[in-house]
């Protein structure tokens, strides 16, 4: 008789749960475990689990030391984000629902650091215009939301009812907007935005990587991260025109829900920073597999805690220590680090033309 067990924990279910996903909370990591059907005899626990998505080291808590740290996540909500993640595979949801399970595990993980109430989101979603809507305090959002699987249920209705032009994809605008914040918060004061006044942002140092030759020297950069997705590309008239790029030290980082061969991987990777730590590779992610799930949470987490620039900083803050070497030479799809500049570059993409289909 078919069994249905969980990808997550081995948990096993006579039927299906109505989305697909893992009820056995909290033992089993919220937004991570998917029901598979094994046909047969009980599948063994390894059985199951074969093609699952590994589980991470949980990693230690971040502390804010008193200081002000900003995480300005720009959600894409336009309307090719209903179409299923991973149409391929036995992946259950839509990419909906994968962005928002993920996101709020990812800050939901940050509930226990020492400043909770100095760690501040500001939420936002863009289609063909961008718009903010709040910015709270990690301790605010676990008060007022109670657990987790409610704060994914509220950002997907957010995504779903509140992005403006949903039928196009303009991350000008929305560069625009994450910009302006970021600004406003080195200026010491976010209450232009509807969050708080009156602070000093402190910075933190940074050993940076220079020149392709091993020279170090340190960097200040403010303790906040910007973090932009989509699974299409820009499609207004103008070119993508990046913010950021014209900081000393670029604090956004980028990702792509889609096929490594997908219309606008190339413009989210060049938009990307380049790592002060692990020079010269980029704070661009690849989601394009229920393998990539635990990437996708785990770079929610390192946004909003405000603690790393790149996949190998993603993976030295979850692998075991034995295991960081390897981070060192870490792409986003698992590859090497290119070992010059001029391999990293990629070519500018064409004009994009108007498209107002709803895939963005």
């Amino acid at each position: 008789m078919a069994k249905f067990v969980c990808t997550q924990c081995n948990k096993e279910y006579d039927q299906p749960t109505p989305d697909g996903f893992c009820t056995n909370q909290p033992d089993c990591e919220y937004g991570s475990g998917w029901l598979k059907e094994v046909k047969g005899a009980p599948a063994s626990a390894t059985d199951a689990t074969d093609e699952a998505t590994a589980s991470a080291p949980e990693p230690e808590p971040i502390g804010f030391e008193n200081e002000i740290g900003l995480c300005i996540l720009m959600m894409d909500g336009s309307l090719s984000m209903g179409d299923l993640a991973f149409p391929t595979t036995d992946y259950p949801g839509d990419k909906f629902q994968l962005v928002s399970m993920n996101a709020a595990g990812g800050v939901w993980s940050l509930k226990n650091i020492t400043q909770a109430d100095n760690a501040l989101i500001a939420l936002c979603v863009f289609g063909g215009a961008p718009k903010l809507e709040w910015i709270k305090s990690v301790k605010e959002i676990v008060d007022d939301y109670g657990d987790e699987a409610a704060f994914g249920e509220y950002i997907r209705l957010i995504l779903e009812t509140k992005t403006p032009e949903p039928r196009t994809t303009n991350l000008n605008e929305a560069l625009k907007l994450a910009h302006e914040i970021y600004q406003a918060y080195l200026k010491g004061g976010l209450s232009e935005h509807g969050g708080i006044k009156d602070f000093k942002p402190l910075v933190h140092k940074t050993v940076r990587v220079g020149g392709g030759q091993g020279e170090e020297d340190f960097i200040s950069i403010p303790n906040a991260r910007i973090l932009i997705y989509t699974d299409g590309e820009h499609n207004v008239t103008q070119a993508v025109h990046n913010p950021f790029a014209e900081e000393e030290q670029s604090v956004l980082l980028s990702a792509f829900i889609g096929e490594e061969d997908g219309k606008g991987v190339k413009q989210m990777q060049k938009m990307a920073n380049i790592c002060p730590k692990h020079a010269p590779a980029q704070g661009f992610f690849l989601i394009h597999s229920p393998e990539r799930i635990q990437t996708l949470k785990g770079l929610f987490r390192m946004a909003s805690g405000a603690s790393g620039f790149c996949p190998s900083c993603l993976l030295m803050e979850q692998a075991p220590a034995e295991e960081a070497a390897k981070a060192e030479t870490l792409e986003p799809d698992g590859t090497t680090v290119p070992e010059t500049v001029e391999e990293q570059e990629t070519i500018d993409d064409p004009q994009p033309q108007m498209n107002t289909d709803g895939h963005g």
